[in-house]
Parts: C-alpha cells; structure tokens; sequence
C-alpha cells in the first residue's frame, strides 16, 4: 500500500500525472498537501502498518511535512517513507542519491528501506523534526532574497548573490553552545547550520561531511569578521572547501544546545520557525526511507 503526499504549490508538480501513471497500477492513496487539514490523521487512515510506504512526491517542504507526520505514529507501526523529488532544490532526495528522473525515482520504491536518522528541535512550547537542514542567522536573511528568478538566473552561484545582498547589513548573534559537553561561550557568529544532509539552497553543499545514517549532526558555526571573511566563506563554499576557513568551527556531535542575543531564527528545510529552537538531538534510524544504498 502507498500513499503519496503531493503538492500541487510545488516546482514540478505538473510532472505529477507522469507519476500518476507509474503508480496508480499500486494500491495508492493522493493527498495534496495544499488542501489537506490534517496530514497526519490522512496519513495514519491510509498508512496504518509499517508494511505502507508514505511517497513524499514535492520538494524538500514536502519531505519536511511528510517526515513530521511518520514522527507521530509509534516506531513498530510507522510506515516506510519515499521520495519522488517534484521540488525546485530537492537537497534531501540529493543526499539520499534519489534521481530527478521520475522513472528512476520510483524504481527506488522497491528497493528494502534503509533507517534514516532525523533531527528533533525544541524551543518553548515548540518540538518538530526535518530530516536535512536547519538554517540559522544571517542564512535566513540570504534565503530571503534568493526569489525564483535569481536562482533561475544565477544557479548554483545564487546563493553568493544572496549573501552579496546582505552583506551591507549583516547582523552578528552573541550565542552560547553546548556541543555534547564541548562549550563555547558569548561567541560572535554570523550563521549556524545543524545538519543532517549535505546541502541547502538548491544543492549548495554546505555539510560537505554529513551523512544521514551516522548518527550524528553536523554542527557548522560561521563566526563573525569583515565582509572579505564572509565573500571567502561564500566562495569556498561553492569549492566544497570552506569548513577550513579560519571564521568556520566544525562539530559532529549527536546533542547541541544553543542560546543567542539577538534570538537566532532558523528555516528548517526551507521552512520558518518563530520560535527560537535552544536544543537539537539526533534521532538515529527513526524513519526507514527508500534509497540508493551507496549513501
């Protein structure tokens, strides 16, 4: 039994009748992200034992729901989770090997599901889960500015023309982290990134090192300098080098616990967050996702 979660809001969801075509010759249950209420009763209704698969057919927004959703079903029942990426960045399905080709995509389906870890978030009155990055400081602001057209104009440089964007007004966070026991204190940091997969942005890696089944997440600080630091770091980015800058601090760790002034806002998988998270912990293998087994 599959149920795929759609949106029709998404980069290709047009490509969704190609889909539709590969599928439907299943036992399938659609759900458009756009018009449903509750994803996670429909999820639970269609996908009541762990022999279902839940199809996240969308980009890393998609992904981001879906895995919320499989989050609240006990770990002995809960479905098995795929990925067709429809999206515009689909950096997750690229962490996880998944072809853009539709066809090859769903090949993936049939292959044994493999257990992927996640990352929980907390913050007061707030607890969520994503599955690739979480993006806090000035990488919000860059996010912000980075429209479809520039991206469609810029490619992979358009997160450098972002950052160029912001670069007059860059804002420094004074932030206290605990790195499974290492801490740094009153720290003056223009960006951290907690991730589990390796890019963000429209595959820009920026966790050259991660890896989704390791158990850990990798903790990236950009700390606070001239605007020459931050082209540097931006441009090393793009040359998969940039974790050597002297303005970077690498950490895997499976726990960090974060504290700033001003509060840092963060996107998870390209999602908003009004609260401000002050905890994330490493799930290992809370979902099992279909993939190529390379990863």
């Amino acid at each position: 039994m599959k149920t795929v979660v759609w949106n029709s809001g998404s980069g290709r969801a047009s490509e969704t009748d190609t889909l539709r075509t590969h599928l439907d010759h299943h036992a399938t249950t659609w759900i458009d992200l756009s018009e449903t209420s509750d994803l996670v009763d429909e999820i639970k209704a269609s996908s009541n034992t762990p022999k279902s698969t839940v199809v996240a057919a969308g980009g890393d927004g998609t992904v981001n729901a879906v895995v919320n959703a499989l989050m609240t079903i006990e770990a002995a029942q809960r479905p098995s989770m795929g990925i067709i990426p429809l999206g515009t960045a689909n950096d997750f399905a690229g962490t996880l090997e998944i072809p853009d080709d539709i066809s090859l995509a769903v090949e993936i389906l049939a292959q044994e599901a493999i257990p992927v870890d996640v990352v929980r978030i907390q913050g007061e009155n707030m607890e969520r889960y994503y599955a690739n990055i979480a993006a806090g400081g000035n990488c919000v602001r860059v996010s912000e500015v980075m429209t479809d057209e520039l991206k469609a104009r810029w490619g992979a440089f358009s997160y450098v023309r972002g950052a160029i964007d912001v670069l007059p007004d860059m804002t420094s966070y004074c932030i206290d982290l605990n790195c499974d026991g290492e801490v740094f204190q009153k720290l003056d940091s223009w960006a951290v990134l907690v991730a589990n997969g390796k890019t963000n942005a429209g595959r820009i890696q920026v966790a050259p090192k991660a890896s989704p089944v390791d158990g850990l997440i990798d903790i990236v600080i950009i700390r606070d300098g001239t605007v020459g630091d931050m082209i540097e770091i931006v441009a090393n980015n793009l040359l998969g080098d940039f974790l050597e800058c002297e303005q970077v601090i690498f950490r895997q760790v499976k726990s960090l616990q974060l504290q700033s002034n001003p509060p840092m806002r963060f996107t998870l998988d390209g999602e908003f967050v009004d609260r401000e998270p002050v905890r994330f912990d490493v799930v290992p293998g809370a979902v099992r996702m279909h993939m190529n087994a390379t990863v």
